[in-house]
């Protein structure tokens, strides 16, 4: 699916729309200045592995976000 031209992949669940915003405004807010392509959440038992790249970087960064009842953890995206 794409959602503000970024492509978003999910596996092993299901995510509402807001909820990939949020994540796109924190990955947005984290990394100014650099144009995001592509972002997949692996859902799975206690957390949510995210991969993301953005255009003209070689590379993807991945981050483990814990879905525990806590939803502080889902504040940080390093």
């Amino acid at each position: 699916m794409l959602i503000d031209h970024i492509r978003v992949t999910i596996e092993n669940g299901l995510l509402e729309e807001k909820e990939i915003q949020y994540y796109i405004d924190a990955i947005r807010h984290s990394a100014k200045g650099k144009s995001l392509k592509s972002l997949s959440f692996r859902i799975a038992d206690g957390h949510m592995d995210l991969r993301y790249s953005f255009q003209g970087f070689p590379f993807e960064r991945i981050r483990r976000v814990s879905t525990q009842a806590d939803d502080s953890a889902k504040r940080y995206i390093g």
